[in-house]
């Protein structure tokens, strides 16, 4: 087996919705394509080499529209690792960012085609719904690549709901399984572990939902709606939260030095800090819910703002990519970025933040500015 893809639309062949789902062969579409939510201005401090806060857009803009949402029925695939499906001796391409981040993954692996075509394939007599990719270790990769795609395929394909199986890797942490429980209702029986890698599970059926964003991250108006089912009816939003990456676990591949100054600074403004990773899911939802303001390092805990209103100040100390921004964009959201003293990671050290005291002051002013 060469590294040779294949484009997901080749393999479904456009049939109606009915046809489509009786042959197991096509594109179920639950959402059209439309025009995407316009980017919003952030507050900025550090971009572009400015010395003081600007109110602009960010260079990075969102696609003018995004791309139908729904599920692809397969026949006769192959799941190897996460993002990498197989059919016919070519892996599978959807043309996704987290897709492409797999196949960047395969092609640099020298032994990719080597070990898969020395494993034999485990037949599978269930179907597959296929959600997890790479990051599938990632609260934040959960929160805004792989959970929205089971809502999609149940939509369309509840009278499965009972049969299909997910295929997750051994090594998927046990809370994936309790968001699966709690926000879509996935019994723990309906999880496969496999050894990515090691293992070739054939499934006769699969389905493939799309993801909820096109691009570098352009969301789809259904993210908004699916996060929106999910937080407790008329929840006042009157609490300021930071979210702490301290302790052992979170902070270690990201150095802040200043970790502690930021949130004794954002308790002295009224601010609970707290570490969402301590609470059950549906504690976490009741409580962002309540935010009028988030506030922490750049990373997966922020994007708990899914389950914040609009009009929430996101306050995030660090940049690295457009998901935030394209996430309040979406949510409808107020975005405040300090990225002055925020390094990109290099061969020889981490990504890290080494911003000023002044700076971290001049952020949580600029933060509780915008709630007054």
């Amino acid at each position: 087996m060469s590294l040779a893809t294949v484009p997901i639309s080749a393999l479904a062949v456009s049939l109606p919705d009915e046809a489509a789902a009786q042959a197991w062969n096509g594109f179920l579409e639950f959402r059209s394509s439309q025009e995407a939510a316009a980017a919003r201005p952030a507050h900025m401090l550090g971009e572009g080499g400015k010395d003081d806060w600007v109110h602009a857009l960010h260079w990075k803009k969102p696609r003018a529209t995004v791309d139908p949402i729904g599920c692809f029925l397969l026949r006769d695939v192959e799941v190897w690792r996460p993002g990498i499906l197989v059919h016919g001796g070519q892996v599978i391409d959807d043309a996704n960012l987290s897709t492409n981040v797999a196949l960047s993954t395969a092609r640099a692996d020298t032994n990719f085609a080597s070990r898969f075509s020395e494993t034999a394939a485990r037949p599978i007599d269930r179907p597959a719904l296929v959600v997890a990719g790479p990051g599938y270790t990632i609260w934040g990769h959960w929160l805004v690549e792989f959970l929205p795609r089971i809502p999609i395929a149940s939509q369309f394909l509840a009278s499965l709901r009972e049969k299909w199986v997910i295929p997750l890797p051994h090594d998927t942490p046990s809370w994936v399984e309790d968001l699966l429980l709690s926000a879509c209702n996935v019994p723990r029986e309906a999880i496969l572990r496999y050894t990515p890698g090691r293992e070739r599970l054939l499934f006769a059926r699969a389905v493939v939902p799309t993801f909820c964003f096109s691009g570098e991250y352009t969301f789809h108006p259904y993210l908004r709606e699916f996060y929106r089912s999910l937080v407790p009816a008329s929840a006042p939003a009157h609490r300021r939260l930071c979210l702490s990456r301290g302790g052992p676990g979170p902070s270690a591949n990201r150095p802040f030095r200043q970790r502690d100054f930021f949130e004794q600074q954002a308790r002295r403004r009224g601010f609970d800090v707290i570490r969402p990773e301590e609470l059950n899911l549906s504690d976490q939802i009741a409580t962002l819910s309540q935010a009028s303001a988030l506030i922490g390092e750049y990373g997966s805990a922020l994007h708990g703002s899914v389950f914040a209103g609009p009009g929430t100040v996101v306050g995030c100390i660090g940049h690295w990519n457009a998901v935030q921004m394209r996430l309040s964009d979406v949510l409808e959201q107020q975005g405040v970025y300090l990225t002055r003293g925020c390094l990109w990671p290099s061969a020889d050290r981490p990504m890290s933040i080494d911003t000023s005291p002044d700076d971290i002051e001049s952020f949580l002013d600029r933060v509780t500015s915008l709630l007054d």
